[in-house]
């Protein structure tokens, strides 16, 4: 005999079972989407996407192939799929979302698809001349940041960032990257045995994977001993090779393969962790000259600078700009690079003069997602005043807060993040990768053109 919490159930689900089978008005209507682009570069996403439909609710935007089905990148880790690229709340029949004027039609995406939940609601096509036109590959790198060994523990293992790491260095390998790029915070508090393990682990890869320091890997006692025994050690230990340039201190290089077609990428290594004083300074006098003579050098070269700590915006406001973000409780990161110090002047002002460089950087760990609550903090050139920003989050605990949170929430174990960024002849497309679950996120693949 049923029980009375059964009956109680059963009759519930009757009435839920009469009610899903009623035809309610406008409860299959399809949506109809409207993509205003801001302007006429194709393979640029930038404008407003509108969705209009009876059916209230969150309608999630998707890029989708010739046969509205949601598209996935094809790299050499095989058929990966993008994520949602924006969400449009639909309130009396419509809403809209702007899409960020760096976000990139990937190549193949023909159609945007809009879903509630699981459900297919409606797709629009993109405009031929909108679409990404297909272009050689010339060369690919990975873009990491903040790996700190002996830092976190979720896994038990010991060390969240031999996993987070070795993981993200294997989906760049199977993508067939010729090299990967650090932007430091390699260790905790520049112990030895952090370089140790992150040099056994690139010895297993047959790509370079060089980096530069982080304010965790300086300042304390024997760190550039032990960071020039460890860290880039075919650089350091190899003078003379044709696709290095080694600057005079022994620590800062270019790097120019040939691979690269004459592009460069510069690793310059934060010398202090010195912040929010009015005598702070993060590099010598020496490096910045060193730092300029090469930006005049490769001035009608693409030019990626990969530096640890992120800058203020172009007002000066280190909350707002790429690689920082402030919520509704005013929380933000406050190690920035000090505005008004001399280094941070002179900094400032080589990348306002050299427009052909992308600065790689990384320090606040903040994850993609943050750009919702900052358009700038994954990428931004302040209106073509400078070069072009990007911010790495970490890969071994990129950070995530909400806009009424009180503080950040560390995700180690949880998410890694990083760039696979490939070159082609019109444009460089990074593409942001959550490793954990490999998906490419398509509110975070940006288009620079060349």
């Amino acid at each position: 005999m049923a029980t009375f919490s059964e009956r109680i159930i059963s009759f519930f689900m009757s009435i839920l079972a009469f009610f899903s089978a009623l035809s309610l008005p406008g409860l299959n209507a399809p949506a109809r989407i409207e993509y205003a682009f801001s302007d006429a570069q194709s393979g640029c996403a930038g404008g407003t996407v509108t969705v209009s439909a009876k059916m209230p609710g969150e309608y999630t935007l998707y890029w989708g192939d010739g046969d509205a089905r949601k598209l996935s990148a094809v790299t050499g880790a095989g058929s990966i799929p993008y994520s949602e690229f924006g969400a449009v709340t639909v309130t009396k029949g419509a809403g809209a979302v702007s899409v960020y004027h760096y976000t990139a039609i990937p190549e193949g995406a023909e159609t945007v698809l809009a879903y509630q939940g699981k459900t297919f609601r409606g797709s629009a096509s993109i405009p031929a001349e909108k679409q990404t036109r297909s272009s050689d590959l010339q060369y690919s790198f990975g873009a990491l940041s903040d790996v700190h060994f002996n830092r976190y523990n979720a896994s038990g293992s010991g060390d969240d960032a031999c996993i987070a790491f070795r993981g993200a260095l294997d989906f760049l390998k199977k993508c067939d990257v010729d090299f990967v790029a650090i932007t430091g915070d390699i260790g905790n508090s520049g112990e030895e045995d952090s370089l140790q393990k992150y040099d056994r682990i690139v010895s297993d890869y047959d790509f370079p994977i060089y980096t530069c320091t982080g304010n965790h890997d300086v300042g304390f006692d024997h760190w550039q001993e032990w960071w020039l025994r460890y860290a880039n050690r075919d650089v350091y230990g190899n003078p003379g090779r044709s696709d290095i340039e080694l600057a005079a201190n022994g620590l800062d290089f270019v790097y120019k393969p040939d691979v690269m077609g004459g592009d460069v990428c510069i690793f310059l290594s934060q010398r202090y962790w010195d912040y929010n004083k009015a005598t702070s300074r993060l590099l010598d006098d020496d490096q910045l000259d060193w730092l300029a003579e090469k930006l005049d050098a490769y001035a009608d070269r693409r030019v990626y600078l990969c530096f640890h700590t992120f800058m203020s915006d172009a007002n000066n406001d280190p909350r707002t700009g790429e690689g920082n973000l402030v919520n509704n409780r005013g929380f933000t990161y406050d190690l920035v690079y000090t505005v008004g110090t001399p280094d941070e002047t002179r900094m400032r002002s080589l990348l306002k003069e050299h427009k052909n460089v992308v600065f790689f950087n990384g320090h606040s760990h903040w994850d993609f997602d943050s750009y919702t609550l900052n358009e700038q903090t994954n990428i931004t050139s302040y209106g073509g005043q400078y070069a072009t920003f990007v911010h790495v989050p970490s890969v071994s605990s990129p950070r995530s807060i909400t806009k009424n949170a009180f503080d950040k929430t560390e995700m180690n174990m949880k998410s890694s993040q990083g760039y696979l960024v490939r070159v082609y002849e019109d444009r460089i497309e990074l593409t942001g990768m959550e490793f954990i679950g490999t998906t490419c996120l398509a509110y975070a693949t940006y288009r620079i053109d060349r």
